[in-house]
């Protein structure tokens, strides 16, 4: 039992990281407090027994590293988000747990490769999408803090949609072209 209280309160530690993240004015300080994050959230998984949660999520950090040193928009960020991808796809079905495991797996596998498009508001779109899947998949292991940081991801994406919207003009709704 102390071992559920304690992933379930890293969980909620990650989804207030996580929400830090999004209000990180650089590159450096969201790739701190993302990482952060993820550490917790592994260990979270881990402890309430969520093996595919917990192996993607040591892959995610990884690949949070690899796209920090490299320059967005290369062949090598595109290689890199391919191999990555693969190795999430594999490292998933090792940690398999059941049909519930394909979200996590399409989902991270999916991000991975929109986080190397470079291309933000595409990102801020596929999250919709992508964090629903592991939404479904926190309900599943029932990760109270997964549940939570991945409702703030949705919200959080559908303001930056909005707020980054283009308009006819070609003009961002914060007055930026």
């Amino acid at each position: 039992m102390p071992q559920q209280i304690i992933g379930q309160a890293l969980g909620i530690i990650a989804t207030i990281l996580t929400f830090v993240s999004y209000q990180a004015k650089t590159k450096r300080s969201l790739l701190i407090f993302q990482s952060s994050a993820t550490v917790c959230i592994c260990i979270s998984f881990l402890l309430l027994g969520a093996s595919s949660g917990f192996a993607l999520n040591i892959v995610c950090l990884t690949r949070n590293v690899i796209f920090y040193m490299q320059k967005e928009r290369t062949r090598t960020a595109y290689v890199s988000a391919g191999i990555l991808a693969l190795v999430m796809t594999v490292v998933g079905f090792f940690s398999w747990e059941g049909w519930h495991s394909l979200l996590p797996i399409i989902a991270l596998a999916a991000n991975t490769i929109f986080i190397s498009l470079g291309d933000n508001q595409l990102l801020r779109k596929s999250i919709l999408v992508t964090s629903t899947m592991v939404l479904i998949y926190n309900v599943f292991v029932f990760s109270i803090g997964g549940i939570t940081n991945e409702a703030v991801a949705i919200i959080s994406s559908i303001v930056g949609i909005i707020r980054f919207r283009k308009t006819k003009s070609g003009i961002s709704a914060q007055g930026e072209i």
